[in-house]
């Protein structure tokens, strides 16, 4: 559908006259409107809603009209090719060995290239090693680090206790203690009698591929 064709669903298929009218049904400015058609702005989603309400045609209609890109459905893909340039070589650790921040080569168990943008200053890649981040990051998904010693108050660190390497939010309190939490209700906040803050997650992904992706049954 055109903006020509639009037009005319308000107008009795007239286009004179219908960007005054479709502004007083939508109660905005005649100029919104036409710098709707002349292509200098775009209407926002809730103008389309409402633009698609007033004539009588589905919000895809509108979209078309105005050369508005659709969230679900694009017209195309940009394929950005990786290159030495704009890729980062990061170590993924075959476990959390237990001398982090520190590890050997004897660690690693394969290298993965990324683009650069993706995860500025990242360091290395460590296997989530528990559940207690779920539901947002789950057993065996891959987290990116970036190394420091801060702790980061309200963000998901890879930390080291007196019970060993683990991932979980800093929460710090008012007198300066710090106090570990998990996102998974079934871990109780608790307080660190040794802690040394291993690095920030800065990302994470996960294989989907084996994943039944079935949509509910519709009713």
């Amino acid at each position: 559908m055109t903006k020509e064709e639009l037009l005319k669903k308000i107008n009795n298929g007239i286009v004179r006259g219908a960007a005054t009218k479709l502004a007083n049904l939508l109660d905005i400015s005649h100029v919104s409107v036409s710098r709707w058609i002349s292509g200098q702005l775009k209407p926002s989603e809730e103008n389309v809603k409402k633009i698609a309400k007033v004539c009588g045609v589905s919000e895809r209609d509108v979209k078309n009209a105005f050369s508005i890109e659709d969230r679900e459905f694009s017209r195309s893909m940009r394929a950005i090719p990786l290159t030495d340039k704009n890729t980062i070589s990061l170590p993924i650790l075959a476990d959390v060995p237990a001398g982090l921040p520190d590890f050997s080569e004897a660690d690693v168990e394969t290298f993965w290239d990324i683009p650069r943008w993706v995860f500025p200053g990242a360091d290395f890649v460590v296997k989530c090693n528990g559940d207690s981040l779920e539901p947002k990051l789950h057993l065996g998904d891959y987290c990116v680090i970036r190394k420091t010693e801060e702790p980061l108050h309200g963000r998901a660190m890879v930390v080291k206790t007196e019970n060993g390497i683990c991932m979980k939010v800093i929460n710090k309190l008012k007198d300066g203690t710090i106090e570990l939490r998990s996102t998974n209700a079934k871990y109780r906040p608790f307080i660190p009698q040794e802690l040394t803050i291993v690095g920030l997650i800065i990302g994470h992904w996960r294989r989907d591929d084996k994943e039944n992706w079935n949509t509910p049954e519709e009713h």
